[in-house]
């Protein structure tokens, strides 16, 4: 569970002090904005507390209408992520905490051990911090990657 959070920081170490142009450029029209993913990982969160609770694959259609809240903001997608990241965390920490670490969850619709099934939960934010850190240097080329995100410049190791 510590990962899972630790990776939700480290997408959000991503987005400090990012400047406005970057919220919304895509470096090609198939692609999210930063916005778009603020959206889809609250739909992440929200499709894997589902996916946990119904034991089947989650409804993603019912979610497109959450794309209209991009016109509400950077702040409130921003709160709205923290909230259902956090509801999420409650509710596997509700249903697995006096559980063994093999115990079968299920996650967007797969099912699998729970050492496995938690940790998956990590990787569509090491995927975004990606892609956010691609938008920031192509936005912003003096942005100090290896200073912002790990503390040292990148030419140290």
């Amino acid at each position: 569970m510590e990962g899972v959070v630790a990776s939700r920081n480290y997408f959000l170490k991503h987005l400090r002090d990012l400047p406005d142009e970057a919220w919304t450029f895509k470096p090609f029209p198939e692609g999210k904005n930063l916005m778009e993913t603020l959206v889809h990982l609250r739909i992440d969160d929200l499709m894997a507390a589902e996916s946990i609770q119904t034991l089947a694959e989650p409804n993603y259609a019912a979610t497109e209408p959450l794309y209209t809240d991009i016109e509400k903001g950077k702040d409130y997608l921003l709160e709205s992520l923290s909230r259902s990241h956090a509801e999420l965390l409650s509710l596997i920490r509700q249903q697995f905490s006096d559980k063994p670490l093999d115990a079968e969850i299920c996650i967007w619709g797969s099912m699998m051990p729970l050492y496995r099934g938690v940790p998956y939960l990590s990787s569509e934010d090491f995927y975004h911090a990606g892609q956010a850190a691609f938008i920031r240097m192509a936005v912003q080329p003096d942005w100090d990657y290896y200073l912002q995100i790990y503390g040292h410049p990148g030419d140290q190791p």
